[in-house]
């Protein structure tokens, strides 16, 4: 614009413009040559009477005429430069994230009656608002849309020819349907944001993103969004947000939108992955209901292989808005790989809603799970005292009977140390180390491996184990899989008339449970829950036969160090406490002196606070068993139910004071202290398998628990879970699609290809099948050698269903004579649909979405005001119509003006008045002769 004020001729001819009504003005006034006669004198006097009218009316003419210049100019002011947007000389590039998302198929009636869905209500905003208003513009503008499924695959498109870019986006939006895959925004805003830093030049850019602005997905990411959006609009990028969600987002709402209802399947996950045959094997089914509205009569059908004879039904009737159930379905497997169909040792189990669901996503209501059948699974057990494996005080010689005729399915192989030094401790379902003194390095690290890369390893301890090596090598100051350091000496041994006071304590729980959510931890839940997650009814009762145990001796372990911080540690079931009350008689005098039993706000619970400060003075001096006073401390804190007890109202009340939180907290830690001893049973997650401690010995050597009835009752139980929970390990394969699948495998090892395949089953509604899952080949895959391995990673899980993968291992030949040569190894991994996020469709708020993206616009599906600007004309005064209106009323104002002040006119009423009117105006004014002399 500067160039153009600053040209001469520019200012050549903005002068002529702006002096030409002064010179039209002028050129009016002399058009007529002024002539002094005697008798224009007379005209003279009666002009000066309207002297100032007529100067006024000339001045305003003049005013005007300036003005209607002024108007034109602006008007056409457009083609010579000025434009107050300053992006109308500019090319325009348009980036559109489209979401495809599961969530987008969330569907609606047109007002026409045609279903429609959000996805397709962000495709007719593309093509008809969009690509029409953007073709507009007078510069070349560019769009490059990207689905979020596939962010490196962007279509460009020119928009300077309407018609044949709608053609060219119509063709590639009929193939984009949505998808399974959950992809963020962010992750699409992050590609925009990198097209933009490498090729965005001088051009105008804007960001439309269509999509459904769902609640979790700008809580997940908020902070990744505003960030995201900030820098966009720092680089001075327009980014439109563009709800297409029904029902349509009003302008001046700034409530969440309603949303539909939803049913989804979150999970559907087996306890094992690797089950013998003819074993049942427990699997967990999730269900959510996503909606506000209870829904009713829900069935499920559970099919193995696309068989529904060999799975089962399950039926939920009754589900509350926003709710979830979780089902315990026991289902077994009898099929096993031939040599001709090695893929069989795989059967894919698939639930899918049959009950119809009004509205909602029909894609969530699907899951598949897949488990690997074997002949029997064998277990590696390492006992550190092999020449008593046949007698009962052997390591092995109780669990052995356990996981092979009571639980059957297994098969125990008898191993050493250094058989944990083989390449090939995969094929295991787990490992036992039983009393076992300690591991050599190699054999320590190869454990580590097969542990982290899924494996399960339980560790039982004894009179033999070097604690010292144990801290060393496993422990590892927490960096190790075994769970937690252990003391320098085992605890001391119990005399013969300690063994029998201790019992014949009845009353007194050998093993305490740790906390109350304990008993929901996966080596736990199935002792303290029914087929339907519940809790069951005779969970007492196991636990009081816990009375009848006798632990004589084990390893303690201090609470103090990192595996207290550490959340991958998980401390099951605790010893119980035997020191002296007497060494907490100071701490229990304190908290029983604190008891406000005087306090008239505490009348009511004066008779019963008063009675339990007697009782622990009374404990805290006394010679009885320590559990005795944690038995108090339960009743006092009241937060220990018991069956019947009319105090605990009172004592509930009486604790949910505020001013007593401090002192509540302090007999909290007290009881801690009393009631819980060493630890006796942990687990540890480790990696992506699982690691269980038992401090004492599986035998008779320490403990009766595998032998003396009652309490051996417990015996079995416990190990099965154990069992259950240590080969259940890597059961967190069951993967979201989208997401890689990789392994890493030692090169020495593997031979560099794998041959895939992939596994699936669509159920069809209203049709039993019995046909088995289709098998699909999906070729061979070469491996990727790196820093010593060889990795396999496979970005192609985008459909439901089982991925499988056939390895080649190379084994060599042993030193003890053994034949090396190749064998097949087999992997599975489920993938399923997102549905715990894809499946809520609660819509956020605009006043959350504001305050993340502070510089955006957030507009509907059904508004069209945001599109105007895309055409790219000039945004000052001479878009409005005003203007022109305007422009012509004064010109018809000057045209009229200027008609009435003309010298040509003969209407006597003008300002310039004739001879002879002018004349009858000065009689009119000025008396006769004969009327001055009457007078």
């Amino acid at each position: 614009m500067t160039d153009w004020f600053l040209n001469p001729w520019s200012m050549a001819a903005g002068g002529a413009l702006v002096a030409s009504p002064i010179v039209i003005h002028l050129i009016n006034r002399i058009r007529y040559k002024r002539v002094r006669w005697a008798a224009m004198e007379f005209l003279l006097k009666a002009q000066k009477r309207v002297r100032r009218k007529l100067i006024l009316q000339q001045l305003l003419l003049l005013l005007m005429r300036i003005v209607a210049v002024l108007l034109i100019g602006l008007l056409v002011a457009r083609f010579f430069g000025f434009g107050g947007a300053g992006d109308e000389a500019r090319a325009g590039r348009h980036y559109v994230i489209l979401d495809d998302t599961p969530s987008m198929a969330d569907g609606r009636q047109s007002e026409a009656g045609v279903p429609s869905t959000a996805l397709q209500d962000a495709k007719t905003v593309l093509l008809e608002q969009i690509v029409r208003n953007a073709g507009q513009a007078t510069t070349p503008q560019t769009m490059v849309v990207y689905r979020l499924s596939e962010l490196g695959e962007p279509f460009v498109v020119e928009l300077n020819d309407v018609t044949q870019a709608e053609t060219r986006l119509k063709t590639y939006l009929n193939q984009s349907n949505a998808t399974l895959l959950r992809v963020p925004l962010i992750e699409g805003l992050k590609r925009i944001q990198a097209d933009i830093d490498v090729g965005g030049g001088d051009s105008a850019r804007i960001v439309h993103v269509l999509s459904d602005y769902r609640a979790v997905d700008w809580s997940e990411s908020s902070e990744s969004l505003r960030e995201a959006i900030a820098q966009l609009t720092a680089a001075k990028v327009k980014v439109n947000l563009v709800d297409t969600a029904h029902p349509f987002r009003k302008k001046n709402d700034r409530r969440a939108p309603a949303a539909h209802d939803n049913i989804a399947v979150t999970e559907f996950t087996p306890l094992k992955l690797s089950v013998a045959q003819y074993e049942t094997v427990e699997f967990t089914l999730r269900v959510k209901n996503f909606g506000a509205a209870e829904v009713i009569g829900l069935r499920f059908a559970i099919k193995v292989n696309g068989d529904e004879n060999k799975g089962r039904s399950v039926e939920i009737e009754r589900l509350p808005g926003f709710e979830e159930r979780v089902v315990k379905v026991e289902i077994p497997f009898d099929r096993l790989a031939t040599d001709d169909k090695p893929w069989d040792r795989f059967s894919l189990v698939t639930v899918n809603l049959e009950t119809n669901e009004p509205g909602g996503l029909s894609s969530d209501n699907l899951r598949h799970a897949v488990v690997e059948v074997k002949n029997r699974l064998p277990i590696l057990a390492i006992e550190g005292r092999p020449n008593l494996k046949d007698s009962k005080d052997g390591d092995g010689f109780y669990l052995r009977p356990v996981f092979t005729q009571v639980l059957g399915g297994y098969s125990w192989v008898n191993g050493t140390p250094t058989d944990l030094e083989k390449p090939d401790l995969d094929k295991y379902a787990f490992v036992l180390l039983l009393n076992v003194p300690t591991l050599g390095d190699a054999a320590a690290k190869s454990l580590e491996a097969y542990a982290k890369a899924g494996g399960g390893v339980g560790f039982f301890l004894g009179p033999d184990v070097r604690s010292a090596d144990y801290n060393k090598l496993l422990y590892r100051d927490g960096e190790g899989l075994f769970p937690v350091p252990l003391a320098e000496q085992p605890s001391p041994e119990l005399s013969e008339d300690e063994i029998q006071t201790r019992r014949f304590r009845i009353s007194q729980k050998k093993l305490l449970v740790r906390e109350p959510s304990r008993r929901s931890h996966p080596a736990l839940a199935g002792l303290y829950t029914d087929e339907r997650g519940e809790p069951v009814k005779d969970a007492e009762e196991l636990e009081r036969i816990f009375g009848f145990l006798s632990i004589r001796r084990y390893w303690p372990v201090q609470r103090i160090g990192n595996w207290r911080e550490d959340r991958s540690v998980t401390e099951l079931y605790s010893l119980p406490n035997e020191r002296s009350p007497a060494d907490y008689e100071e701490a229990v005098r304190k908290i029983s002196d604190a008891l406000p039993i005087d306090d008239a706000e505490f009348a009511k619970q004066k008779e019963i606070l008063a009675g339990y400060r007697n009782d622990l003075r009374r404990i805290a001096v006394s010679s009885e068993p320590l559990y005795k006073l944690a038995a108090i401390l339960d009743d006092l804190l009241a937060d220990q139910r018991g069956a019947g007890n009319s105090n605990e109202t009172l004592l509930r009340e009486f604790w949910n004071t505020p001013r007593l939180a401090e002192l509540k907290a302090q007999a909290v830690r007290l009881r801690e202290a009393v009631k819980f001893g060493d630890p006796f049973y942990l687990a540890r997650e480790y990696g992506r398998g699982r690691v269980t401690l038992i401090t004492t010995t599986a035998g008779e050597t320490w403990s009766d628990w595998p032998s003396a009835s009652p309490g051996n009752a417990t015996f079995s139980p416990i190990i099965k879970e154990l069992g259950t929970y240590l080969s259940g390990a890597g059961t967190g394969e069951n993967r979201a699609l989208g997401q890689d699948i990789e392994l890493k495998l030692e090169a020495a090892r593997y031979r560099p290809t794998a041959t895939r395949a992939f596994l699936t089953h669509v159920p069809t509604p209203g049709q039993i099948q019995s046909d088995p899952a289709p098998l699909v080949p999906l070729g061979d895959q070469p491996l990727t050698a790196e820093a010593g391995n060889f990795l396999l990673r496979f970005r192609e899980a985008k459909n439901p269903g089982a991925y499988l993968f056939r390895l080649t291992q190379i084994r060599a030949a042993t030193a003890t004579g053994g034949e090396g040569g190749e064998a097949a190894e087999y992997r599975a991994f489920a993938a399923n649909m997102d549905a715990g996020r894809e499946g809520d469709l609660r819509r956020a708020s605009r006043d959350d979405i504001a305050q993340i993206a502070s510089g955006a616009q957030l507009v509907a599906a059904d508004d069209t005001d945001w599109v105007k600007e895309l055409r790219k004309k000039q945004s000052d005064l001479s878009d409005s119509i005003w203007l022109v209106v305007a422009l012509g009323l004064l010109l018809l104002a000057e045209q009229y003006l200027s008609t009435k002040l003309s010298y040509n006119t003969a209407d006597e009423t003008t300002t310039a008045p004739s001879a002879a009117s002018a004349f009858r105006e000065a009689r009119v004014g000025t008396p006769t002769a004969a009327e001055a002399l009457k007078a």
